[in-house]
């Protein structure tokens, strides 16, 4: 991540259709000095508009908008704006808009109501070149009788290189055959698996092995 300061701050986009829920996220966000809102937005079409001409470092984007809805906005801002990071924000918790919007290209998908502190965090982990998700989203995307611990208000980042782990897992490789593959070493690579084990809650390799193959296809690697 580049050096982000007072001089030089994180240019942040908002895209709803709520006004008032945009006030809110910038005032949340206020506190930080290091994220200037360069732009706004109440639908997909400002947003491509607005991200051509201010260039964003993140962008929050909505789902369910007039004109132009979040998800067929992302390739399209994508084109105006390569470098930047699109983060969901958005009130639906379900799986086909989940699906849509990695398949389309998100960074990220966060819930509504999330406080200033993860918000600030979610920023911060995909200019890192993680992928976040909140806890409830992470719950979705893993068998839904594994036990999620609700007390601690966190993100859940992936890094890109254990997105490729999660592929290669997916694969049926070994811990041998993605250390060649990655040209890593075998113990880095059993580091990675024991951090997704910690971060997506899974208690053992077999259910790291199922989160693999089920979910493969939403983590892209680019």
């Amino acid at each position: 991540m580049a050096n982000y300061s007072m001089e030089n701050p994180i240019k942040l986009m908002i895209v709803d259709d709520h006004e008032i829920f945009r006030v809110g996220v910038s005032k949340l966000l206020s506190i930080d000095k290091t994220i200037q809102i360069v732009a706004e937005a109440s639908n997909g079409l400002e947003a491509i508009s607005e991200a051509e001409i201010h260039q964003p470092d993140v962008i929050f984007l909505d789902i369910f908008m007039p004109k132009m809805d979040g998800v067929t906005a992302i390739p399209r801002i994508r084109e105006k704006s390569p470098d930047s990071r699109i983060i969901m924000l958005t009130a639906f918790e379900d799986f086909g808009h989940i699906e849509m919007a990695l398949s389309a290209g998100a960074d990220g998908y966060l819930t509504k109501g999330v406080s200033s502190v993860i918000l600030q965090e979610a920023v911060e982990k995909v200019l890192n070149g993680e992928r976040v998700f909140s806890k409830s989203i992470v719950k979705l995307l893993t068998d839904r009788k594994i036990y999620f611990d609700d007390s601690e208000d966190a993100n859940v980042s992936i890094t890109k290189k254990e997105e490729l782990v999660l592929k290669l897992i997916a694969e049926g490789l070994t811990n041998k055959e993605i250390s060649d593959r990655l040209n890593l070493s075998i113990r880095t690579v059993e580091s990675h698996r024991y951090n997704l084990l910690k971060k997506l809650n899974l208690k053992t390799a077999s259910q790291l092995v199922r989160f693999a193959i089920i979910n493969s296809n939403y983590f892209e690697i680019s």
